[in-house]
């Protein structure tokens, strides 16, 4: 018997075993009580207004389609087993909450074609001996709880890459601590990640999971690594994420990730196992190497710090590179104080120290070599004479270039100095061009400046209207004016200031 249920009608199941071939609801509110069990020998089918108050057991055979506006299982607190022969799809335009979902039962993989969600009401995910295909989806359980998730051989397989979509499995963990297995793995091994949390979160949050292999060369890159900039012989052939979101304060816990022994040990990687350790990206370098290796489980154990994030694995002999620990800029008196140090380094060239006044438009100030290749610790500092002079307001940024002329950018950091008294200066300088005047004034004032050239002859007059404090005028020199050295000058608040300005 096939089960259609026109638009309007109501369907009450009560208890007891009830079997159908193949389930199609277009509008039916159906009712499954509890301890009531409909087995369907089919697909299940849900379209249009359609809905199933599920409080006992709905199992089928075929592929579950949820293509309704709305929630399709109200209230969730009965479970939906899978149990076929075949693969089985859970698909459909609108995504699926489900209470418990079982799947132990199915003899093919499940697969994904839209985001879902388990463990409503403190519901259950059963994965048994099944495989169950993210491909590129979420899946989120609600359920906080460690035995939210059960498996005997069964995982979940990510394997996708950003430029197809993550799979993932998104765990609303909240305040709760202990040990969260996330059952990862390929379609011939188990590759858990496990989060073993020691201090709790605040309640709501979630731990996204995610992972998935390269071939040797180690791309693509996840999303937001801009390079992986190491030798990729050196790198194992695999990326992981683990991310939380909705955290006020987030979880204190170790990260265990597995990994596969043909991903550090398949030509043309030259990897010393047990040299393996972790690295995470920390938005612009990969951070020193941490955790520990377990060569005989195939994992990696992270260290307390560092947690959540991008995380590669690369020899210690030739960790991805360059590690920059820290880049502090400080006021001293007129000068700024730059000083930065790397846990490690790779082929460094060396640092490009820039500056500028906005924020926005940078400007070389002087190169700083770097080590080369090192395991050692190394500090560096630059001092910027003067710098207070081109305003109260300056930024600067660290240019890291490797030896094959590879580049990438530290944070910006800003240095506030104490407004100077009545002064002129202008930035930058040298320039070809345009060009920026600074002058600090005591008061309002209207004040004439000149421009003469290296012999005395007047070239230009120009007069402003100064605010007081700090006054910022954009100025240019004429195209046709020569390269060379002059002087800027001007009477503010009854004195006479003036600077040099370098025409290259």
């Amino acid at each position: 018997m096939k089960y259609f249920s026109p638009i309007g009608s109501l369907l009450l199941l009560a208890a007891g075993p009830v079997v159908g071939q193949g389930l199609s609801n277009q509008g039916t509110v159906m009712v499954i009580q509890p301890g009531a069990q409909l087995s369907v020998m089919g697909d299940v089918t849900i379209s249009g207004n359609g809905s199933i108050d599920n409080a006992g057991t709905l199992s089928l055979t075929g592929n579950w389609t949820n293509s309704t506006a709305g929630g399709v299982l109200t209230p969730t607190t009965g479970t939906v087993q899978l149990v076929g022969a075949a693969a089985q799809q859970i698909g459909g335009t609108g995504s699926t909450t489900f209470h418990t979902l079982d799947v132990s039962g199915a003899t093919g993989p499940v697969q994904l074609a839209t985001d879902i969600s388990v463990g409503n009401s403190n519901g259950l995910l059963t994965l048994g001996a099944t495989q169950v295909q993210l491909n590129s989806r979420t899946l989120t359980l609600n359920n906080g709880a460690v035995s939210a998730l059960s498996q005997t051989t069964g995982r979940l397989i990510a394997e996708t890459d950003p430029a197809v979509g993550y799979g993932r499995l998104v765990w609303v963990i909240g305040a709760s601590t202990g040990t969260y297995t996330v059952p990862m793995g390929t379609g011939a091994a188990p590759m858990a990640m496990t989060a073993t949390i020691t201090g709790a979160g605040s309640s709501n949050g979630s731990l996204s999971f995610t992972t998935y292999a390269t071939p040797a060369s180690n791309l693509p890159l996840p999303t937001g690594v801009s390079a992986l900039r190491g030798d990729a012989a050196y790198a194992l052939d695999r990326y992981w994420i683990v991310t939380p979101a909705n955290y006020t304060i987030t979880p204190t816990s170790t990260l265990t990730l597995g990994y596969q022994e043909t991903e550090w040990s398949t030509s043309p990687n030259t990897i010393t196992e047990s040299q393996l350790r972790l690295q995470r990206w920390n938005g612009s370098n990969w951070e020193p190497s941490q955790g520990s290796v377990n060569t005989a489980a195939n994992t990696f154990t992270s260290d307390l710090q560092n947690t959540y994030g991008i995380f590669a694995a690369a020899d210690l002999d030739r960790p991805l590179p360059v590690t920059l620990v820290s880049f502090v800029a400080q006021a001293r008196a007129k000068d700024a104080l730059l000083s930065w140090h790397t846990a490690q380094e790779l082929e460094n060239k060396g640092f490009e120290v820039e500056a500028s006044m906005d924020g926005i438009n940078f400007r070389r100030l002087g190169f700083i070599a770097g080590h080369g290749t090192t395991a050692v610790a190394q500090q560096y500092r630059y001092t910027d004479v003067g710098a207070a002079q081109r305003g109260t307001l300056q930024y600067y940024r660290l240019r890291q270039l490797d030896l094959d002329g590879t580049a990438s950018y530290s944070a910006v950091k800003s240095v506030t100095f104490d407004a100077l008294p009545t002064a002129i200066a202008t930035w930058p300088n040298p320039t070809h061009g345009a060009y920026t005047m600074l002058l600090t004034a005591a008061k309002p004032q209207t004040v004439q400046l000149t421009m003469h050239d290296a012999v005395g002859r007047l070239v230009s007059q120009r007069t402003v209207v100064l605010q007081a404090g700090e006054n910022r005028l954009p100025a240019v020199f004429a195209a046709a004016q020569p390269a060379g050295v002059y002087a800027l000058s001007g009477v503010v608040d009854g004195q006479v200031v003036r600077t040099r300005v370098v025409r290259q």
